[in-house]
């Protein structure tokens, strides 16, 4: 759905529409001042949901406004951690109100300048939940646009144009990550996804490199070439850079593990669930998709988005366990699994990266491990790190975007799971403490001095139903809105 976003003056006299919404926190600092026409009505709702009576129908035929309908949400502390999230979740309620009854324009009464903070959750709340995958079936819902308004004090209308506008860009590219994730594997093969990933950087004027199979070749990516070799689709490597300061410098590089679908090759994965690896390049979609959003944004920042490429499938020409390769760095690793493939490809984007680009901070986002999603479940994402500060950053910017990141360790005592009676290191850890083992794996390929995290998202990156009012089932694009707000921040 296409949503338009316009700002407005807090004026019940001139403002009209379809559905009119209010957010009410315990303390009603975000409701109308006493002596507006619509106080008292909030102090009521707010009563009512203290007493669990309202909390599922929230909305009244308006009275005392020129809508159809006015809606009171509250903000309920006591039944989620999260106020965030229940903002964004209000917001989302709102929406699917209005279109479930074919009502396209919807407004937001934030007239106290408290409440001129809900904006950005206002945005995120509408423009995700908004979304909906339509590429291969028609849409539930007959509309095709709506319109939304935010009303505001007279005093906040450029300040509140500004916040809506940047919000939206961020939660768009977000979507677009969504898109990318929920296509299935068959169309979305490693070329594909680097065509898409050049459209993205041709329509914002960035600069893109592509190494295909025999530059991979030359260049000794082993990873890449060994995980690719069962499919008929070969595997590729690809950069987009983003120049939005005059300095050269590099200031954030992003790693995406871009498995464009994992059957787990010869170490075949189980038929069930198999479906899901579709989204085994989640970290590849996001990484493309924060570009974009960093771009959108015109942030002063010079920021290169890599992504290694492969199609995971079992063939006559695939890898097998036992096989050791040999990275460019000298580091050899044995293969216990070839269902522990991402890893091996995210090593030569690593080094790339650092070579190439010269990277000294540098963030890598994957699907990476079971053993993450089975810790954290479906709203944590793990992150492992050889830096505080860009750890705590990291952690900030997702406790703003609702995409928590939760510490997972690295310890030295779990090196010894890795190591190999005939390489350097094996590719799988064990039974125990795969996340961490995976960590330390990655860390084997980064270079002195570089400032480094690694954020898996195994957990997160897709819901089988809705987890949260705002992201209905299927891909969630998660870390597009962490890592567009960090790179903002830093």
């Amino acid at each position: 759905m296409d949503v338009r976003f316009t700002v407005g003056t807090a004026d019940l006299a001139a403002a009209q529409g379809d559905v009119l919404a209010l957010l009410l926190d315990d303390d009603l600092k975000y409701a109308p001042p006493k002596g507006h026409p619509l106080r008292a009505e909030a102090e009521r709702w707010l009563r009512g949901a203290k007493k669990k009576e309202v909390w599922e129908h929230p909305f009244t035929r308006a009275k005392a406004a020129r809508f159809a309908f006015v809606g009171f949400l509250p903000l309920r502390l006591e039944f989620f951690q999260d106020g965030r999230d229940q903002a964004r979740s209000a917001a989302a309620k709102v929406v699917d109100f209005a279109r479930k009854r074919h009502l396209d324009r919807i407004a937001f009464l934030l007239e106290p300048t408290a409440a001129m903070e809900l904006i950005e959750l206002i945005v995120e709340g509408v423009v995700l939940g908004a979304y909906e995958f339509t590429e291969f079936r028609d849409s539930i819902y007959p509309l095709k646009r709506m319109h939304v308004e935010l009303l505001v004090a007279e005093g906040n209308l450029s300040a509140a144009r500004r916040m809506a506008s940047q919000r939206q860009k961020v939660c768009e590219a977000a979507n677009g990550a969504r898109s990318l994730v929920n296509r299935p594997g068959s169309v979305l093969p490693p070329e594909a996804l680097a065509e898409h990933a050049r459209k993205v950087a041709q329509k914002h004027r960035m600069r893109f490199t592509l190494l295909r199979h025999a530059d991979l070749k030359r260049g000794g990516h082993v990873g890449l070439l060994n995980v690719g070799a069962g499919s008929a689709h070969p595997p590729v490597m690809f950069a987009l850079e983003y120049q939005g300061s005059e300095r050269r410098q590099l200031d954030l590089a992003l790693v995406g593990k871009g498995i464009s679908f994992d059957s787990g090759g010869i170490s075949l994965k189980p038929w069930d669930k198999m479906w899901e690896m579709k989204g085994d390049m989640s970290g590849a979609a996001a990484v493309i998709h924060v570009l974009e959003a960093v771009a959108a944004l015109k942030l002063k920042k010079n920021v290169t988005a890599v992504v290694p490429s492969a199609e995971n499938r079992p063939d006559a020409r695939a890898y097998l366990p036992g096989d050791i390769l040999r990275y460019r760095n000298g580091v050899s690793v044995e293969i216990h699994s070839t269902d522990a493939e991402g890893r091996l490809i995210l090593a030569d984007a690593l080094l790339w990266v650092q070579e190439r680009f010269k990277a000294k901070k540098l963030v890598d986002v994957a699907t990476l491990t079971g053993a993450c999603a089975r810790a954290l479940g479906p709203n944590y994402s793990g992150i492992m790190f050889n830096d505080e500060e860009l750890a705590a950053q990291l952690q900030e910017a997702g406790e703003r975007a609702g995409e928590k990141l939760w510490p997972l360790p690295l310890p030295v005592e779990y090196e010894e799971q890795l190591l190999s009676p005939v390489a350097k290191i094996k590719n799988v850890g064990g039974a125990l403490a795969g996340a961490s083992t995976a960590g330390l794996f990655l860390q084997r390929f980064i270079g002195a001095g570089v400032k480094w995290a690694h954020l898996d998202i195994a957990g997160t990156f897709f819901y089988d139903k809705k987890q949260r009012y705002f992201l209905q089932p299927g891909a969630t694009g998660v870390m597009v809105r962490t890592l567009t707000d960090f790179i903002a921040k830093m």
